[in-house]
């Protein structure tokens, strides 16, 4: 305390004694000294208020020696060591050994985690930068060793100097035996559409990086749920496995294959997965051919059918007491309710009764689609993509393709010649004066100047139509050569193309992975379908790729092994939107979405035991490096004495506000005391 504060304190005191014994009127003793007391304690603070004093305040403490064990925290320690361990389990493994050597030799210690520094920051790893701050840190203040538990990865270049200044020896820790992981990735998927309902078919997959007679799973899946599974094993270098796989649900369907090692352990397991697109149908497709006469036309789509294992036909023929099929009277109705495509061939009209027009209605409501030839029946006018004008007559005339025609590869029969060319060098047909309904896409039209209707398509309800106006189509059968047989063809894709009509999706475009590391590669595949379910070879497919509503790359996908593909290189970190656009025909076919690119930390890009950086820290700071525990003997050597730390703590108090309420809460006091006992 300042000496001339004290000074004053006391003769403050002394002035008080005298004021009170001389000025004050006579009060007994015990008021007289609390009077006092509050008025010596009054000066005494605003006296060191005035004077500034400092009181200063000293010890001395006697610190014991410690061994910190520093372990990394990084991401990088999550990384595989080796076929049985990561990392990070190898390093609790030398914790555990250390705290029993540390307990048995009455070493004090402590756990230290670190990574960029003392900071938990995952990304980075600064080993020197966390050295020094350790030793800088007064909560160490007699460090005698450090452990260093860390698969070395240092990832900052600009803190080397700092290993300089440590005082303390580092001993460094190998973490165990390092391996090189094994990475498979799942290449290609193949499959041969359209699947057959409850049929078993076979998915072909190319598989590479298999290391020889590893175990693995290769297994099928719709979305979440596991279809199929099957545990092979790879030899000789082995790329393609095939799975018998069984659909079970009719239909367009996204499905997946995916690969999984067994008791062996991967570092990347993005590439493990692939898509792949299919179409059920029926393993026995029923087609239904009901005619009002029979005749060359509906005979003929009937034997070009039949011709198909597939498929199972059933021909119904109107006669004056209902239809009969092969001489047995049939119900229409019953038949309808097991088809999976109607075949309509109406020379005039077909006399159904209500039930039965009510099933054709039901069953192209539900989704069945229906190929219609012929004359136009009043009572099932409403489905039909044609309607009837005010020109009864028909014409016989050549047949002229239009450009829709080019949506539907149905029609590109032979495609060494000119389409054109082809359609019109047929033999004429006999044709209705019919025009189209809204929504309908006219296919073939006739060479007349009417340009009336030949072949038109529309949907309904959920079904779809197909019709053929007029008569005389034989002549098409008739007129072909015998090296060259296209109608048959011709009526088995309309069939495939019928039972496939619901397919809305025919053109996907995506990325093999939605999520990416900055610098890896985006590979697009992109598949293109015909009304068929076919694959559409020969097709211009650009892709392009958006950031922040900017272009930053446009390519075309180049074709490859039944697919279309392109790779995007050099793709910052960010989120990108992807489109893609293709044409079949006259339809213009798009697909999107987008995909993830996120920075490449270098404790992504690093990996394995860096042992030079650990040598290189024992080396300069006077430790060893410790492979097992017998190298904890060096630890031993180690001096360590206690160290005499001598601190010192200064209270100014001038700057305590608490001083100054006291002081008036003293004066208020004395002023209190007077005022009752009637001394003011």
């Amino acid at each position: 305390m300042n000496v001339l504060a004290l000074l004053l304190i006391i003769l403050s005191g002394i002035i008080i004694f005298f004021y009170y014994r001389i000025t004050n009127p006579p009060i007994n003793n015990n008021l007289k000294f609390v009077l006092g007391l509050i008025r010596f304690f009054f000066f005494a603070i605003v006296i060191m208020l005035i004077f500034n004093p400092t009181l200063h305040f000293s010890r001395t403490k006697k610190i014991s020696p410690i061994t910190i064990v520093m372990i990394d925290s990084s991401a990088s320690m999550l990384q595989p060591l080796n076929s049985t361990e990561t990392k990070s389990q190898a390093a609790l493994h030398w914790e555990q050994e250390l705290n029993t050597y540390f307990k048995e030799h009455s070493i004090n210690n402590k756990i230290v985690p670190f990574s960029n520094g003392l900071q938990q920051d995952s990304t980075t790893t600064d080993i020197f930068l966390a050295l020094k701050e350790l030793q800088d840190n007064p909560k160490y203040p007699n460090i005698s060793d450090v452990i260093l538990i860390s698969d070395g990865l240092q990832h900052s270049n600009n803190s080397y100097s700092l290993i300089d200044e440590l005082h303390f020896p580092v001993f460094p820790v190998i973490l165990g035996k390092d391996t090189k992981m094994t990475d498979v990735s799942l290449d290609e998927v193949t499959v041969n559409n359209p699947l057959y309902l409850n049929m078993e078919t076979e998915v072909s997959c190319c598989i590479s990086g298999l290391p020889d007679s590893v175990t693995f799973l290769l297994s099928i899946r719709d979305e979440n749920d596991r279809l199929l599974e099957e545990k092979l094993i790879s030899n000789n270098n082995e790329k393609q496995f095939s799975l018998s796989f069984t659909p079970s649900k009719l239909g367009y369907q996204k499905l997946s294959a995916d690969v999984e090692l067994q008791d062996t352990p991967e570092n990347i397991l993005g590439n493990n997965r692939r898509e792949f697109l299919v179409s059920v149908v029926k393993n026995k497709a029923q087609f239904t051919l009901i005619s009002s006469s029979l005749n060359w036309d509906i005979t003929f789509i009937h034997r070009a059918l039949m011709k198909n294992e597939r498929f199972e036909t059933s021909l119904l023929v109107q006669r004056r007491d209902g239809y009969f099929q092969d001489n047995e009277l049939v119900s229409p109705t019953e038949k309808l309710s097991k088809t999976d495509i109607l075949i309509l061939h109406n020379s005039e009209t077909f006399n159904f009764d209500k039930a039965t027009l009510e099933a054709v209605e039901n069953f192209v409501s539900r989704g069945g689609n229906i190929l219609y030839i012929g004359k136009i029946d009043p009572e099932l006018s409403g489905i039909l993509p044609l309607q009837t004008t005010r020109f009864r007559e028909t014409i016989q005339t050549t047949v002229i393709p239009t450009k829709i025609m080019g949506n539907y590869q149905t029609f590109l029969v032979n495609r060494d010649k000119d389409i054109a060319s082809f359609w019109n060098a047929l033999p004429p047909v006999t044709t209705y004066f019919y025009e189209r309904k809204p929504n309908t896409e006219v296919i073939l039209q006739a060479d007349i100047v009417s340009e009336n209707p030949i072949i038109a398509f529309s949907p309904y309800l959920k079904g779809h139509i197909l019709q053929w106006s007029g008569y005389d189509f034989f002549k098409w059968k008739m007129w072909e050569k015998p090296d060259e047989p296209w109608f048959d063809s011709f009526i088995m894709n309309i069939a495939q193309w019928l039972l496939n009509a619901d397919i809305s999706q025919r053109f996907l475009c995506s990325p093999d992975k939605i999520y990416y590391l900055e610098g890896e590669p985006v590979e697009f595949t992109a598949y293109l379908f015909d009304e068929k379910m076919n694959l559409v070879n020969g097709q211009n497919i650009k892709l392009h790729i958006i950031q922040d509503d900017s272009l930053v790359a446009e390519k075309f996908l180049s074709e490859k092994d039944n697919s279309y593909k392109t790779e995007i290189d050099d793709l910052k970190s960010g989120k990108y939107i992807y489109s893609s656009e293709t044409e079949l025909g006259k339809n213009i076919f798009k697909d999107d979405g987008q995909f993830l690119i996120e920075i490449l930390t270098l404790e992504q890009s690093s990996r394995g035991i860096q042992e030079a950086y650990l040598k290189y820290i024992a080396s300069k700071t006077n430790g060893e490096m410790l492979s097992s525990s017998d190298d904890f003997k060096e630890i031993l050597r180690v001096q360590r004495e206690p160290i005499i730390i001598r601190t010192t703590r200064d209270i100014e108090l001038w700057k305590k506000w608490y001083l100054a309420v006291i002081a008036i809460v003293l004066i208020g006091t004395e002023l209190f005391i007077r005022k009752k006992k009637g001394l003011l």
